[in-house]
Formats: C-alpha cells, structure tokens, sequence
C-alpha cells in the first residue's frame, strides 16, 4: 500500500467523519471531491475524470468506493481503500449502483449528504441519483469533509514545509529564466523543469508567467509573449508534496523599475506584512483582508485587489487547490494553530499597464502566523 499515511489515519479519519455526519443529522455522506476522498483513503489517480465516490455512514464500514474497472490496480496499489465497486463505463451507470449501496445499508428514506459544490458531480448526475433514491432526502454537505481538513496534523505540515522548498527552489530559477527575448511559455517550461529536479508532483492549477501589460491579467496562463527590458513579470506556481501544495507568486522586473511600480510594490509589501499580523489564532479570519485594504488605501489601491486576500491551502487536485475556508470578512471562521492557508493581496493597476502578485503559503502557529517560504516578500529586481 503506497500511501501518504497510515491505513490507522485514514480509518481515524473516517471515523471523525462519521461523528460529523451524525451532527449534522444526517444518515450518510457520499463523497465526490477527488481531494477528499484522497484524504480519507489515500487514493491518488485521475480516475477522478470518470464519475467516483466514497459512501460514508454508520452502517457502511469501511467506506465503499465506486470507481471504474481500469482504476482498479490503483484502488489496490495507492489507497488504504478496504471495499470497493467496479463498474464498466459502456454498460453500467454507476449512480444507479451508488443508489442501491445506500438502499441495502437502509438508506433509502434516509438524509444523504452530496457535495453539490464537487466539480466532479455534474447537475446530470445529481437529477440521476435523485432518479434512484425517490425516497430519499439529498442534502448539501460540501463542506462536510473540508471542516476535517483545516486544522493540519503534523505530518500535514511537513509534507507542506516540503512542498515549500520545492516552490522556492522553482521560483529561483524562475528569476534565472527571466531575461529580455524569452517567452513567458519557455519560461513557464523552465519552472516546470525546475519543480520536478526538485521533487514536486504536478500542481493542481500550471505554472503561470505574465510580462509587461499582461501583469495586469492576474490569472493569464502563459503565452509567447516575450519579455523585454523593462517589464514587470508575474510568476505563480506550487510545489506538490503528497498532493500537499505551497504555493508562492513573485513579481520581477528586468532593468530598474519606474518609481510608479517601485512604490506600489513597497505598499503591497507592507500591506502583506499587516495581514501577516492580523493572522492571529482566536482572531477573525477576515481581519487579515481588512489590515490589507487599510495599508493600500493609503494610495487608493485597494479597489484594485483581484480577489480576497486568501484560503486555506492543502490536499489539491486539479483544476483548483483552493480549501473551503476564505480569508474575507464573509467567513465567519477564526484562525487556529496548524491551519495553513494563502496570504496573497495582488493587484492589477489596469489603467496603469501593470500588476503585481505578491503570495506565500502561511502557517498559524501559538505564536502568529508565518510564511512557509524563504524568499522576501519584495520585487525582484532583475539586472
């Protein structure tokens, strides 16, 4: 069994899950998230491009898994997953036999918790499984299994602190790429390159890199753009330990930049530094976002922010390695020791021609919350 942890986590785990279920009044869980099932059985594919799912309750144990024929050798080989259901893709609609696992264990007039937010669980698929359970309640419980994930144990932390190592190592050379005539796309090559000399698996969202007035498009996958004197450089990847990410985003210029984006950078960087602080266990998750904004209005730029300041940070599979919890001031959850989560206030000043992406992953200790990176928070200046 080639897992990250133990076959006693993984039931430890699903035994916590289960309590959780009970609280929330509900007869059993079917899972669909590809990040959290790895997190309750270890199970580590892309069969998650086909329909998959782990039923979960009091009368389910162990927990049973549908996936299909050919995911078989990894359900063996690369999970702590003790029961399992095949099904072959041409002939079977695997809903139907979710459907009927819930009725033989007496779920079938039950309440069922679904991950109606699961990328991986289509409106077509919920109307099936609907179809099947007529008797049944269907109840959103998306979050059911990320309350579990956000306090991190220390083997957690580790594969993270790892996974950090990887980013900075990916990063540097990422600086190394940067020079005038080089395409984002071949520089985003050698950041790939550079992630796995240094260990990493293959990150949920691809290694971005935007130059000039593409900085100003904060999400802008790479192009053939080529970077010239002068220009602003975005860079954003992860490193992967265990499917465990850190993510880091830098911005560079090549030559000296103009006092405009040297000043706006000095802010964001203090404006990251605040946030940081604010990050407090027993402290609102959302006052990290607030000191941030206080920081930039000083300029007037908090209009500019490209999204919320942060979330919490973890297992990842693509297409996203965002967590349930948001740092902003609509979540209403507080931070604790061993949540990890992203500190990212970037800025894209389109008017102006130019952005800026500033991002660590952070750790909240006993004592405050600390970047698990160890490059400065500053623009890079490239000579």
């Amino acid at each position: 069994m080639l897992t990250a942890f133990s076959l006693a986590t993984y039931r430890d785990r699903q035994k916590k899950l289960r309590a959780r279920i009970k609280k929330k009044e509900l007869d059993a869980l079917i899972v669909n998230f590809p990040d959290n099932i790895n997190y309750l059985t270890g199970f580590d594919s892309l069969g998650f491009l086909w329909y998959q799912a782990l039923i979960v309750s009091e009368k389910v144990q162990p927990a049973l898994f549908f996936t299909r024929t050919s995911e078989m050798p990894c359900v063996h080989e690369l999970s702590a997953i003790e029961d399992a259901v095949f099904y072959d893709i041409a002939t079977q609609d695997p809903l139907e036999l979710v459907a009927k696992a819930l009725i033989d264990a007496g779920h079938g007039k039950g309440r069922i918790g679904v991950e109606t937010h699961a990328f991986t669980f289509s409106p077509d698929q919920f109307l099936r499984l609907q179809k099947y359970l007529p008797d049944a309640t269907l109840v959103d419980a998306s979050t059911a299994v990320a309350e579990e994930r956000l306090i991190k144990s220390p083997q957690e932390i580790e594969y993270q602190r790892s996974a950090a190592r990887m980013a900075d190592y990916a990063m540097k050379r990422a600086f190394e790429a940067i020079r005038p005539g080089r395409s984002e796309v071949e520089i985003a090559g050698e950041i790939a390159m550079a992630l796995g000399e240094a260990g990493s698996e293959y990150s949920a969202i691809s290694p971005m890199v935007a130059t000039g007035r593409r900085s100003t498009m904060t999400h802008a996958m790479p192009h053939r753009q080529v970077v010239s004197v002068g220009d602003v450089v975005l860079v954003e990847l992860a490193g992967v330990c265990n499917r465990y990410h850190s993510i880091l985003m830098r911005t560079a210029v090549v030559g000296n930049p103009s006092p405009r984006v040297r000043e706006v950078s000095d802010l964001l960087t203090e404006s990251f530094n605040a946030a940081m602080d604010a990050a407090k266990p027993g402290q609102p998750v959302g006052g990290t976002n607030a000191a941030c904004n206080k920081v930039l209005n000083r300029m007037g730029l908090a209009k500019t922010r490209v999204h919320r300041i942060g979330y919490s940070l973890g297992l990842a599979y693509p297409p996203s390695w965002l967590e349930a919890m948001m740092l902003d001031e609509a979540d209403d959850h507080v931070f604790e020791p061993n949540m990890s989560f992203s500190m990212e206030p970037n800025l894209s000043l389109y008017d102006e021609g130019f952005g800026l992406k500033l991002g660590d992953t952070v750790l909240c200790t006993e004592a405050g919350s600390v970047s698990l990176s160890e490059l400065p928070p500053t623009l890079t200046i490239l000579g």
